[in-house]
């Protein structure tokens, strides 16, 4: 005796995404690392912008500029600590997040700093990427 058992089209469409590799999905989001180097006590400025504009994940840390004290005296930098900001943003934030960091910049002279993006190809794990993108949470 056969047993006939008849699919929905819910069951029929949760089949199918689970046929298409995760990395092959039309609605993956693309990842930008931003990196900020800024002089020492605006990351904390920084951080805070870039969580009002969506960044997933941010880090800072201290850093010192490799400028001798007669170069820095020519250029005029008082400051030899930095401290460098690493984020991750959806690439359809980031032009958002350019122009409030020109913002920031502008408003005073002692808002200095250098910032740049990379362009991420790969992401090992699909939770971290979901949490990055923030898909999901936690």
């Amino acid at each position: 005796m056969a047993v006939i058992r008849k699919t929905t089209k819910k069951q029929t469409k949760k089949a199918e995404e689970v046929k298409e590799p995760f990395e092959k999905r039309p609605d993956l989001k693309r990842l930008t690392f931003y990196m900020i180097i800024v002089n020492y006590g605006q990351a904390d400025n920084i951080i805070r912008l870039l969580k009002n504009n969506h960044s997933s994940a941010q880090f800072a840390q201290a850093g010192e500029g490799t400028a001798s004290k007669q170069i820095r005296s020519i250029l005029a930098i008082e400051e030899n600590r930095k401290e460098i900001i690493y984020s991750l943003i959806r690439d359809e934030y980031v032009s958002e997040i350019k122009k409030e960091l020109e913002a920031y910049f502008a408003a005073s002279k002692k808002n200095a700093g250098v910032a740049f993006t990379i362009d991420l190809d790969s992401i090992v794990g699909v939770k971290l990427y979901k949490f990055l993108t923030q898909t999901i949470r936690g």
